[in-house]
């Protein structure tokens, strides 16, 4: 299954989806280089934020990489029987 994780950018702070903040830059080209260094695509561009005028939030996602191969289960499996009561 894919899984994609989201991030914004505020000025030159990087922040997940809940608000937390992943990293501060001293310039916004800084976050960017290290957003796109790490495979981070935009998304989506929000209009300027009402309380830091002329500011944008830029969304970004990336596919995380599968953390573990899943082997597929290739040997049958016992099943119980359901045993039913007689009238």
């Amino acid at each position: 299954m894919v899984h994609w994780e989201h991030r914004y950018l505020l000025g030159t702070m990087v922040f997940t989806i809940a608000g937390d903040v992943v990293r501060d830059f001293e310039e916004e080209y800084e976050a960017w280089a290290w957003l796109e260094k790490e495979g981070w695509g935009l998304v989506a561009i929000a209009p300027p934020d009402p309380v830091r005028p002329g500011v944008c939030k830029y969304y970004f996602k990336r596919q995380r990489p599968a953390t573990m191969a899943r082997t597929p289960i290739t040997s049958a499996q016992p099943v119980a029987e359901a045993k039913h009561r007689g009238r």
